[in-house]
């Protein structure tokens, strides 16, 4: 099977939860948090959960939703 380099290289960076606040910094800027809000508010993004006020992602799901909406 052949492995997208970016995901796995976030595979490995990334901490097993994180917030939407944390993603640019996180992604390198692959994908901006004010994007993510946009499309959580479409329904279109990630799935996420809320601590308090803070959207969070979990590495894996967000990993499987980023992978397919790249384009080869």
């Amino acid at each position: 099977m052949n492995q997208n380099p970016l995901i796995e290289k976030l595979r490995l960076e990334l901490p097993f939860c994180f917030t939407r606040n944390q993603v640019n910094d996180l992604t390198g800027g692959v994908i901006n948090s004010k994007t993510l809000a946009n499309l959580d508010s479409l329904k279109k993004g990630p799935a996420r959960f809320r601590v308090g006020r803070l959207v969070t992602y979990e590495r894996e799901t967000f990993l499987d939703w980023l992978e397919a909406r790249m384009q080869v």
